[in-house]
């Protein structure tokens, strides 16, 4: 019987999640009161200004009290990271050679750390635990990063498995690659103001790479039923 069939944690339960996460996120975006990191004064959120983090915030920068849209976003952010770390933990177990196994070991390992992570995200609002908050979103793609580089060539090395699911985790490896070099090196938005614009955008660009690699991968799971 193969690994896959029978476990909602590899196919149905990302996919949901994902779902769930896009359609809340959504509303929570409609709900944001206003404000953003250098103007307290705009109304509602804006998808080049609001980091989305923002989402989060028990009180938003306009200093309107944000329950709906925290409620929201913290709650898809710990749900998506519980079963993205959960996910990992099973997907390690489609990898059993002797040349698959310890790459998929790791790449699990530290999957589940940015699933972790991601869910820690949700647990501390930027306005209440702001450090709490940066490290788990600093590590996060970090942690990710690593895992999909494993699996990229776990993958690869799958005779089950097309090489273009391969290729398009190694598109998500360098494109985190590249969010975490303007993440850290980008120009400060305190110091340029375009520079508020870059880092929002490039931020919710990799989350839909993210959700995208996972939902792909699904796929490419899907057909080892078959």
């Amino acid at each position: 019987m193969k690994k896959t069939e029978g476990n909602p944690w590899l196919i149905k339960l990302p996919r949901l999640i994902l779902g769930i996460f896009v359609v809340l996120n959504i509303i929570a975006m409609l709900s944001y009161p206003g404000g953003t990191f250098l103007d307290d004064a705009t109304t509602g959120y804006s998808f080049t200004r609001n980091f989305l983090s923002d989402l989060g915030r028990t009180l938003s920068y306009d200093g309107e009290v944000n329950f709906l849209s925290s409620q929201l976003f913290n709650m898809t952010l710990i749900l998506s990271g519980v079963v993205f770390a959960i996910f990992y933990l099973h997907l390690r177990k489609i990898f059993t050679a002797d040349n698959q196994r310890t790459l998929a070991l790791i790449g699990s390992f530290f999957g589940v750390l940015g699933g972790l992570s991601l869910a820690g995200v949700g647990l501390t609002p930027a306005d209440l635990y702001l450090d709490l908050h940066m490290i788990c979103a600093t590590w996060l793609f970090r942690f990710f990063f690593v895992a999909s580089l494993c699996y990229s060539m776990v993958i690869f090395l799958h005779s089950q498995f097309e090489n273009k699911y391969a290729m398009g985790y190694l598109l998500f490896t360098l494109s985190i690659l590249f969010y975490i070099l303007i993440s850290e090196l980008g120009p400060s938005p305190k110091e340029v103001p375009w520079a508020l614009t870059l880092q929002v955008v490039s931020q919710k660009m990799i989350l839909l790479i993210l959700m995208s690699a996972i939902y792909i991968q699904t796929i490419g799971l899907k057909k080892l039923q078959g």
